[in-house]
């Protein structure tokens, strides 16, 4: 069996979940692993016997690994990924691909000319809960769709968003736009952003997001970092039927003419491994990824819409 060579540039608490899982992979190979902190490294080396660790991402880059795992700090996810893909490796970055659109978008075209793989951390593709939901829209189970609410919501946790500059907009709504992508097929008309710093101060940790779409569908989001229990759930109504998926544990209720809820089936599976075997399987074949480039690059632009209504106080129209 010919093993994929790979590289991991980051190795924080989610970097290293990647390292865990590639390391567990019987078809890959993990030759390096880079992060700025020796004490990542340090651990890297004793949870996952890891012999190669830099503090220059680029002894990776000059490696001979095909693809690498980028999981640094969002600022510097721009010239990280486009070293990468001028070094002739296949990527796939954390969200948000960048922080500006025009970065995002110069990435996209540069993957394309080099035909290399861009692959974006929108893990909730490859969510069960909210793939077999996808299903029943497309089957017109809910008739026509309505509205999707979404709450996405935390408590503020200093080890695990150490970033100061992060705002919650940032950090979460790229995956709430490709949750909407994903299950409608569609990408807003316009947006409405209302939001506070409560925490912080001067960044803001809660917000709340409405979208207009085609075919007179709405969309509702909460994030917050102020609750202390992790809510990731999506409410999808329709015209026939409504569903309640709970992302974290992968549960789906849905309700059919009744008060009463009839619950889904649904095998829980691992959605960042199974994230990084679809990255793999896209290389191995030559083929291409549902959490491309381009799914990145409009996420990161709406993301910058959605500021843009925050900061004008007003509907922005797209």
């Amino acid at each position: 069996m010919i093993k994929i060579k790979v590289g991991v540039i980051g190795a924080g608490r989610w970097g290293q979940k990647h390292v865990d899982e590639y390391s567990n992979m019987k078809d890959v190979e993990l030759l390096w692993v880079s992060d700025i902190s020796e004490d990542n490294l340090k651990s890297c080396k004793e949870k996952f016997n890891i012999k190669n660790v830099t503090t220059d991402y680029n002894d990776v880059l000059s490696s001979d690994a095909e693809a690498v795992s980028i999981i640094t700090s969002n600022e510097t996810h721009f010239e990280v990924c486009k070293a990468a893909l001028q070094a002739g490796k296949h990527v796939l970055v954390e969200k948000p691909l960048t922080l500006q659109p025009k970065n995002a978008y110069e990435l996209v075209d540069l993957a394309e000319q080099s035909n290399k793989i861009l692959a974006v951390g929108h893990l909730f593709r490859y969510n069960n809960a909210i793939n077999e939901v996808k299903k029943l829209v497309e089957n017109k189970f809910f008739g026509d769709l309505y509205y999707l609410r979404m709450q996405w919501t935390i408590q503020w946790m200093p080890e695990i968003y150490p970033d100061k500059k992060l705002d919650i907009i940032v950090d979460m709504m790229p995956h709430l736009y490709d949750i909407m992508n994903y299950l409608t097929g569609l990408w807003p008309k316009n947006i409405t952003c209302f939001g506070k710093a409560f925490i912080k101060k001067d960044l803001e940790d809660t917000a709340f997001i409405i979208c207009e779409f085609p075919n007179n569908i709405i969309t509702h989001s909460e994030i917050s970092w102020t609750l202390p229990e992790k809510v990731r759930e999506v409410d999808v109504i329709g015209s026939k039927a409504c569903a309640k998926i709970q992302a974290v544990n992968q549960k789906v209720t849905v309700f059919e003419n009744s008060n009463e809820g009839r619950k889904i089936n649904i095998k829980e599976n691992n959605t960042l491994g199974d994230e990084l075997k679809s990255f793999l399987e896209a290389i191995s074949k030559g083929s291409t990824v549902s959490n491309d480039g381009i799914i990145g690059a409009k996420t990161v632009e709406l993301v910058e819409q959605t500021r843009k209504s925050l900061n004008q106080n007003k509907t922005i129209i797209l």
